[in-house]
């Protein structure tokens, strides 16, 4: 896109009427400007981001067309929360981490400094732990959890495996040598598509 623009007027010494065809032209184009990402003037929201555009600058070894748009859809928990890129090459989404935590494990509290969207981790025996996350955090049962978890005193890795139970809850297995171990801390990220 080209915007024509002339920033020498108005001129100092000219009278408006003979800048004015020039400012009508500049007017013009800061309108269209501003239409390209943004709801435009004389309109509710104005002002507001439509999507952000990128430029066509190629990086030594970029495929072929870099630009690329970055905008949102009909979200989980809200009309317009989700986070679309696309580029050349489709459609891609940016915010799949719906949820993440670091629990600690004797105790079974989420540490508040280290969570998103997660309201309780609750012990309910060893190495088995409940799960709830806030409301609309994801949109339905179809979400996978990703997590690690250590025993500590060495390090010893834990297998960690989940079982869903609807839209807002989930269960946490932490075991070594298929015994059922309380790790001293452990993570994960709930992701949804």
């Amino acid at each position: 896109m080209t915007f024509t623009y002339n920033n020498a007027i108005p001129a100092a010494n000219n009278n408006p009427s003979v800048d004015q065809p020039d400012m009508l032209i500049n007017g013009q184009s800061i309108e269209s400007l501003i239409a390209v990402d943004h709801i435009s003037f004389n309109t509710a929201n104005g002002g507001t981001h439509k999507q952000v555009s990128f430029n066509n600058i190629a990086a030594p070894g970029a495929q072929t067309n870099p630009a690329s748009i970055l905008y949102t859809v009909a979200g989980t928990a809200s009309t317009n929360s989700d986070m679309r890129f696309r580029n050349q090459n489709g459609i891609f989404p940016v915010n799949l981490i719906r949820a993440f935590a670091l629990v600690d494990g004797p105790a079974g509290g989420v540490v508040a400094s280290q969570s998103i969207n997660i309201v309780s981790a609750t012990r309910n025996s060893a190495g088995n732990y409940t799960i709830v996350m806030d409301p609309n955090t994801v949109g339905s049962t179809n979400y996978f959890v990703v997590g690690s978890a250590t025993r500590g005193l060495g390090n010893i890795a834990l297998t960690f495996n989940y079982s869903i139970v609807n839209a807002t809850t989930f269960n946490v297995f932490t075991q070594f040598n298929a015994a059922g171990l309380d790790p001293t801390t452990f993570g994960f990220v709930v992701i949804q598509i």
